[in-house]
């Protein structure tokens, strides 16, 4: 979990706030709330042909973002 960094952010073409998923200082994912239901946009990586990290690591990532956004 030490690459993974969540942070809240205020984006000018969103209404709420979201939370940003990265991973060793690169966007991984993306946590907002527009509508009732949490929605989640997964980026592509720039410099590989796909994100691997550890199941466990990641769920976790997502299980805090989505705690941070709904705090």
């Amino acid at each position: 979990m030490e690459k993974f960094r969540i942070t809240i952010a205020s984006l000018p073409d969103r209404e709420e706030v979201v939370a940003e998923i990265l991973y060793d200082g690169v966007q991984w994912a993306e946590i907002s709330q527009e509508t009732n239901e949490l929605l989640i946009q997964f980026y592509p990586h720039p410099r590989q042909e796909y994100w691997e990290f550890p199941a466990e690591e990641a769920l976790e990532a997502l299980r805090q973002a989505k705690d941070k956004l709904l705090c």
